[in-house]
């Protein structure tokens, strides 16, 4: 078994070696808010790495004759990879890729010896720049067709799968490569999720050096298009679904109109993760109310930003500060504003919640939602105790999914019900400390943005009616 971690500059350098700049492989702030809720890896980068390891006794060339891969899962960029491998003949073997316990991208591929290597002429340079991401719409994805110029910098890919460029034709690993631009830049484009491939390849190589692509189906239900793809000694087929856009919530406008004007006016509300989400409706609906909002954020900036004026341009009281949740924040306490109102604490930090396997408890995953939800939790407490006017309520979001328990949150469901002992202790030991920890329905936000449909209740008036309750407790 083989393990790596894929880092910002891994990302960066296959992302100019294929010509995918899609931004939820590029961009931490703004993959925040796509389906994985984070960065994620190339699938097709994880596919070249495992088989780069694969390849390193190698010695002789080898031609490609089929690649199958089913991405499974995103990559974290700064997650731990494994690679399992099941050989099944000489020239043809099977990987499993996981990540923190869970399945990711599984590969099959199988080759040949080749007889001679081929001199094959192909540009250095991709064309695609990193803003020429397509938008398309699913009509438009529907009926779409092209053709994308083949290319390949033999240098930068000898530095990033050395075994790779060494024992296979530069044909066939341009061809890969530009599946991935394919699905990142032009079809589905800008709003994809690479989901399968299946490439056969075959001895004869003539033809212009491109990779021609047709949607001959596509599930509207899934938004999923499957492509055929022919390009010179390749043939087959790539599936890719069209991502789901970010979860936008209501305006600040709209808010006003359901909430009592100076309703919470007599806190001081400190917002720990008010750059998105229910954070961010939670700061609009305190704002409306009255109350003396500051919101924190870690990779958020330009979403604290938005919501900080969106608030100030209707007259309410706003402020966002940055925070860290998983690291020490001594004079968390001092950077709040001296203000004579009580001090709420409202903690909506946390990390992507879905993507685990169904029916496996990962005690990775476990960890990390433990780290967010009992040690990141009890941190910001301890650092808000000698905050001005002293903590006075606590607003602890858990979950309706320990009563339903889902196979595949497992570790979500667990870590959340230790925050809620955690809270019952908390009150115990700290005389005069209110915590509210309502078990809260699946919401539409970014975290539960789907490729399935699924029901989600709105955001405002769940949130409203916890925020009153725990005003009058």
């Amino acid at each position: 078994m083989t393990q790596r971690v894929f880092t910002p500059d891994d990302q960066a350098a296959f992302a100019r070696l294929s010509g995918d700049y899609n931004p939820l492989h590029l961009d931490p702030e703004h993959a925040r808010r796509l389906l994985f809720g984070r960065q994620v890896v190339h699938g097709l980068h994880a596919l070249l790495w495992s088989l780069d390891e694969q390849l390193q006794v190698q010695t002789q060339p080898l031609e490609l004759r089929l690649v199958k891969a089913n991405f499974q899962a995103g990559i974290g960029v700064g997650q731990t990879v494994c690679c399992r491998v099941s050989p099944a003949a000489e020239y043809r073997l099977a990987l499993q890729l996981e990540a923190a316990g869970t399945p990711a991208v599984w590969t099959e591929i199988s080759w040949e010896p080749a007889t001679r290597r081929r001199a094959e002429r192909l540009s250095k340079n991709c064309p695609d720049e990193p803003g020429s991401c397509r938008e398309r719409s699913l009509e438009e994805v529907v009926s779409a067709a092209g053709s994308m110029a083949l290319c390949f910098d033999e240098d930068l890919a000898g530095r990033l799968f050395p075994n790779l460029t060494r024992v296979l034709p530069a044909m066939q690993l341009a061809v890969l490569l530009a599946t991935t631009r394919l699905v990142g830049m032009e079809c589905p484009g800008y709003h994809s999720i690479y989901s399968s491939l299946k490439l056969a390849f075959y001895p004869e190589r003539a033809g212009a050096g491109n990779l021609n692509y047709r949607v001959a189906d596509c599930n509207r239900r899934l938004a999923l298009a499957t492509m055929e793809v022919r390009a010179p000694g390749a043939q087959g087929e790539i599936k890719a679904f069209l991502r789901p856009s970010p979860q936008a919530q209501a305006s600040f406008a709209e808010v006003c109109r359901q909430v009592e004007a100076g309703e919470f006016s007599a806190q001081r509300a400190l917002i720990v993760g008010g750059s998105r989400g229910l954070g961010e409706v939670a700061a609009k609906l305190l704002a409306a109310g009255g109350a003396d909002v500051i919101l924190t954020y870690h990779r958020g900036q330009k979403d604290a930003r938005r919501v900080v004026a969106e608030i100030a341009s209707h007259g309410g009281q706003a402020d966002s500060l940055p925070l860290d949740v998983l690291a020490p924040s001594p004079g968390l306490a001092g950077r709040i504003s001296p203000c004579a109102l009580p001090l709420y604490l409202y903690y909506f930090a946390t990390p992507y919640i879905f993507g685990a396997a169904k029916g496996r408890f990962s005690p990775q995953r476990f960890a990390a939602f433990c780290e967010f939800y009992i040690t990141g939790f009890l941190r910001t407490i301890q650092s808000l105790a000698g905050s001005p006017g002293g903590l006075q309520k606590v607003f602890y979001p858990s979950s309706a999914a320990i009563e339903d328990l889902p196979l595949d949150m497992g570790e979500y469901a667990a870590a959340k019900m230790a925050g809620e002992i955690l809270c019952d202790f908390l009150q115990k030991a700290h005389p005069g400390l209110t915590v509210h920890k309502p078990r809260l329905p699946r919401i539409a936000t970014d975290q539960t943005v789907s490729l399935l449909p699924v029901s989600s209740r709105e955001a405002v008036p769940v949130l409203l009616r916890n925020l009153r309750y725990l005003r009058q407790m």
